[in-house]
């Protein structure tokens, strides 16, 4: 008999095996992995054999991906390793758990490559019982314990930060900023610029609100509920009235999902914002909203209100001069293009990630791209003017005013995000001194 016959009635006994275990379901798994190790050893024409060919050829009525699954695990788990963990409980359905949940803790830059796969066999055993562990949820704990594990790291960095002799942190204020503005000379101020919460995050199919699950992109905020947000808005646009110069500014963020609230545009004109120019951040991609609905936002509004209409005017000419903000338009204004940041973190965050740009914890998910504050302040500040940042979050506006020479304060409540500032605007602060330095020195050359 040829030897390309025998070898192809062995491939036909093997899978004839296979099809009868397969069928026993979890209980014939680990066998059948074993043999479709052996399957891939084998050579016909000449030519290694393929899982696919196995798959088409021989065993059709299986799905590819699952004989794949199969394959994978016992090769993840060789016959002589497997027996302790089977020893102490563990079935096939939990080590292939393990095994995946390993692959895809390391993509997604939580687990290094030779880390044990027996440290997945272990959490998922010692887990057992309690709930119904799967590769999804494995991975978001993963990522919730390296997010706290930054959050722990930067407390005590920021510790050390407002313990230091630094004279900018006297400008970063961890408390309302309702306070804040209270103890701050009248007029003193070019610019407020306020993103608060507003309480809406994203709706569920069945119509109800819950905060986004991120997984590692940090979301919480104070004054989250409707009536805080509204409560907190009302109470800064007074603040902002007192410290403002008679040719300061607000940039107040709305909540995009909803109509401009009625008390909102009631007090600004009560106060004497009689300037009031609604604008359109365009972020290239609808946001998660009430999903029985056919219509979804893609935008989000912002109300620029000044005492007068001269109190908006800019040396930038018809540079950008738009209502809808677009990368387009933010790389025509802010002064150095080549550096704009296109998208904000909720798309950039799990990509930065992967290339070792970021780390879980360290972005926020209403975090907005530094570029477009600097946008903003091209258009409606001077250099030596000073900004408050009322909701200051990350800091992405500190960071832009101390890029473009503006004086700031900044303000944030929420423990975890002020560190997220403090430590955002120390390392900007950083880089400031170190870029003065290196134009001192050249200039002495």
């Amino acid at each position: 008999m040829a030897e390309s016959q025998i070898q192809n009635d062995r491939v036909q006994d093997t899978c004839n095996r296979i099809g009868d275990l397969l069928k026993e379901g979890e209980r014939g798994a680990w066998m059948v992995g074993d043999l479709l190790v052996e399957l891939s050893e084998i050579n016909v024409g000449g030519k290694p054999l393929t899982l696919k060919q196995v798959q088409q050829r021989y065993l059709s009525e299986f799905s590819y991906s699952y004989l794949a699954q199969l394959r994978s695990t016992a090769l993840e788990f060789p016959e002589h390793e497997r027996h302790e963990f089977l020893e102490r409980g563990a079935t096939w359905y939990e080590c292939d758990i393990a095994r995946r949940s390993r692959a895809n803790c390391i993509k997604a830059k939580i687990a290094e490559k030779d880390e044990p796969l027996g440290n997945f066999v272990d959490f998922i055993l010692k887990n057992k019982g309690r709930r119904r562990l799967n590769p999804r949820e494995i991975v978001k704990q993963r990522i919730e314990q390296a997010a706290l594990e930054t959050r722990q790291r930067r407390a005590f960095s920021v510790e050390q930060i407002r313990s230091s002799d630094d004279d900018w942190t006297a400008n970063c204020h961890h408390r309302s900023c309702l306070d804040v503005m209270n103890d701050m000379d009248p007029e003193s101020v070019d610019l407020c610029w306020a993103d608060p919460p507003y309480g809406a995050f994203f709706k569920t199919r069945d119509g109800s609100f819950q905060e986004p699950e991120t997984k590692g992109l940090e979301a919480a905020c104070d004054n989250k509920t409707r009536d805080e947000a509204v409560a907190l808005t009302l109470g800064l646009i007074e603040g902002a009235a007192r410290v403002l110069k008679p040719t300061g500014k607000i940039v107040l963020w709305q909540a995009s999902t909803e109509p401009d609230r009625p008390e909102v545009i009631s007090l600004l004109h009560q106060l004497g914002f009689d300037a009031i120019l609604p604008m359109y951040w365009k972020k290239k991609q609808p946001q998660p909203s009430d999903f029985r609905i056919p219509f979804s936002h893609e935008t989000e509004r912002i109300l620029v209100a000044a005492r007068s209409r001269e109190a908006l005017w800019t040396p930038l000419g018809g540079k950008g001069r738009t209502d809808v903000i677009t990368d387009d338009v933010i790389a025509k204004v802010i002064p150095d293009p080549m550096e704009y940041e296109e998208a904000p973190p909720s798309r950039t965050f799990y990509r930065d990630v992967a290339a070792g740009k970021a780390q879980y914890g360290d972005r926020h998910f209403f975090e907005k791209p530094l570029n477009l504050c600097k946008f903003f302040l091209e258009k409606l500040t001077l250099p030596g003017d000073t900004v408050i940042d009322v909701c200051g979050c990350t800091g992405s506006m500190i960071e832009a005013c101390i890029e473009m020479d503006r004086r700031w304060v900044y303000c944030e409540t929420h423990e975890t995000n002020f560190n997220l500032g403090v430590s955002r605007i120390g390392e900007a602060m950083k880089q400031k001194f170190c870029d003065d330095d290196s134009e001192h020195a050249s200039s002495r050359a």
